[in-house]
């Protein structure tokens, strides 16, 4: 059972949505199918009388299943866009149910509530969130080249005002409950423990009483909202911080501005359906095929295979003279809260480190922005990428296991992305080195093919968690996927450039592209 129900004899009914064998729960298709009937048993069964929505998990509601997004990202030759329409807008619908529902939902969010699950406690008739600054409320989907598209784009600006609104849709940032309270997304800001009585208790109060399209929304007027033009577009884009180029990657900015423009001061199920029509626009573009499936599917799998072994911890960890170049390296160590010291009798551009298991590795600091002369080395080496928006990566280099385990455990206390060379080169120096491929061109067709180069001579045998490295340390584009997506989806013409060992390797390579990438 995906949601659990409970009428009270106050006629409140507790809905509480708890996925088994999940951590967080997400909207899948199982997930609607429960929710959809919940919706139907409150509106036939006389008992209930109002609705209280929570989670039986630390957090809220993540967001949509992204396994199921990706879905959506690749139609089949029957996938028409009426019939996309149709099964992606599904969520939304049921999220307008809920809304103009005679009896009132009342959501009471006691942890982290992204994507869908703002936007199903946006559709409640009353909000309450647990006031702990470990809970994140926002709606991420532009990071993965997505809009929000259950009703996101329509009722943000309406709770919020059309420039914050703006700011949060097209960043992606998370504001904590206090802020979100404040901003008048909820009602209030409650002590976690006081949250489920508080909720019952305005749930009571509203029994009986019709919903108020125009009192539950601050910002409903949308007056401040300007009319819709491809001009218009492309200046609040500017105004929010997108240069023009980034614009035109990445096509989730223009949908999430043309969604909130075009729907503003229409009815919300006008509005959600206009918001679907630009949902579909991404869904038909590789763009967001690109990016969930490196930035978000393969990322879970990179976090989760590279990671160090659990036990493992860093007692210590000791610099020696750092060069300019690798002042990243003290600053990242500084604000870790990793026991540190400098040593000035240790080599420059070197660490002592040490780990629960007494053992102490020595290993050569080396950054990813640096020019660096060599991309290979005869002693482990530890690569650390600038941070970006994806987070940064620490690229480990002729390591045996015990210093890669270690330096994982360093990755981690970084919040850094841990990933292995297989032999004594760094793949990522040498991606660097074919090119700065960041804004796409010419530069990410020689980087994809200095990637081919790596997997023919066996530095690189896993070409999802390259990607996965390359996007997350800002060397590839997010818009490409990274270097061997853009390989595989521009092989038509690349291919034929591949020559010498390259060439050999290409079958080899292309029957994996072919099951990594379909």
């Amino acid at each position: 059972m995906l949601i659990r129900s409970e009428l009270g004899v106050d006629g409140v009914l507790l809905a509480t949505i708890d996925m088994p064998e999940r951590t967080m729960n997400v909207f899948s298709f199982a997930l609607m199918d429960a929710l959809e009937a919940l919706i139907d048993d409150v509106n036939t069964t006389p008992d209930v009388q109002s609705v209280v929505i929570t989670s039986g998990k630390s957090s809220f509601l993540a967001g949509a299943d992204l396994v199921m997004v990706r879905g959506f990202t690749e139609p089949g030759p029957g996938d028409t866009p009426e019939a996309m329409f149709e099964r992606c807008g599904r969520l939304g619908r049921l999220f307008l149910r809920v809304e103009a529902s005679a009896k009132p939902w009342v959501a009471a969010v006691n942890g982290t509530a992204l994507g869908g699950g703002l936007e199903l406690a946006m559709a409640c008739r009353a909000r309450l969130v647990a006031d702990d600054p470990r809970t994140l409320i926002g709606l991420p989907e532009v990071r993965w080249g997505l809009l929000p598209g259950a009703g996101g784009t329509q009722r943000l600006p309406r709770f919020v005002g059309f420039e914050e609104g703006m700011s949060m849709l097209l960043t992606g940032r998370a504001i904590s409950p206090k802020r979100a309270a404040e901003l008048k997304i909820f009602d209030r800001a409650v002590a976690p423990p006081e949250l489920l009585a508080e909720a019952r208790l305005l749930a009571r109060s509203l029994q009986g009483q019709a919903p108020d399209k125009t009192s539950k929304f601050a910002h409903g007027a949308q007056s401040e909202v300007p009319v819709h033009s491809q001009e218009e577009a492309r200046r609040v884009a500017r105004a929010h911080g997108v240069p023009d180029a980034d614009f035109d990657r990445y096509p989730a900015y223009g949908a999430i501005i043309d969604s909130v423009l075009l729907g503003a001061r229409k009815p919300l199920a006008e509005a959600t359906d206009i918001e679907m029509r630009q949902f579909l626009r991404l869904m038909f573009d590789p763009v967001a095929g690109n990016m969930v499936r490196t930035l978000f599917l393969n990322r879970q799998r990179a976090d989760r295979e590279l990671a160090a072994p659990r036990e493992l911890r860093i007692e210590r960890i000791v610099l020696g003279p750092l060069s300019a170049t690798r002042r990243a390296w003290q600053e990242a160590v500084a604000t870790s809260k990793l026991v540190h010291a400098n040593d000035p009798a240790l080599p420059a551009d070197t660490a002592s480190i040490t780990d629960t298991q007494g053992r102490t590795h020595r290993v050569a600091l080396r950054t990813l922005d640096a020019a660096e002369a060599a991309q290979s080395f005869d002693e482990a080496a530890a690569v650390l990428s600038p941070a970006g928006p994806y987070g940064r990566v620490l690229e480990i280099v002729a390591a045996g296991d015990e210093t890669a385990q270690a330096l994982a455990a360093v990755a981690a206390r970084l919040g850094a992305l841990p990933c292995r060379s297989r032999g004594n080169r760094s793949t990522l120096l040498h991606l660097v080195a074919a090119g700065d491929a960041r804004n796409g061109g010419p530069a990410l067709d020689a980087q994809s093919l200095a990637a081919m180069q790596l997997f023919a001579e066996g530095d690189a045998t896993d070409p999802e968690l390259l990607d996965v490295a390359a996007c997350t340390a800002g060397i590839a584009p997010a818009f490409s996927g990274g270097p061997f997506t853009h390989l595989w989806q521009q092989r038509g013409r690349l291919a034929a450039r591949l020559s010498g060992p390259a060439a050999d390797a290409w079958p080899a390579a292309e029957q994996k592209l072919a099951r990594a990438y379909p």
